[in-house]
């Protein structure tokens, strides 16, 4: 067994090249945005899930501002994490286009 490249299509040309780097450009923009929207969207989301679900927990125990202050930094470590998968989950397809050669970058 040889660990040697075999090139299955004609040499590419630098017009080639520049073009495909031009869609993965176009695409990582894409990424960035979708990314940030989500995170963005998940920001006020999460808070007021975790504020909630501190709430409904130890409501009676401790002061308005702990539960706040907590509720507040889950949510936004939550956002942050679930923004960036929910982000990339929703671009994983034009990712794959462009490593197939396939790619629209009108997205």
């Amino acid at each position: 067994m040889s660990s040697e490249l075999v090139p299955s299509e004609g040499a590419r040309t630098p017009d080639s090249f520049e073009a495909s780097l031009a869609a993965e450009r176009v695409v990582e923009q894409h990424l960035m945005r979708s990314v940030a929207k989500s995170v963005a969207i998940g920001v006020p989301i999460g808070i007021l899930f975790f504020i909630g679900l501190l709430t409904l927990a130890i409501a009676g125990q401790t002061e308005w501002y702990v539960i706040v202050g907590l509720g507040a930094s889950l949510g936004i470590v939550a956002a942050v994490l679930f923004g960036m998968l929910g982000g990339v989950t929703l671009v994983a397809h034009s990712l794959d286009e462009v490593d197939r050669g396939v790619a629209n970058p009108s997205h």
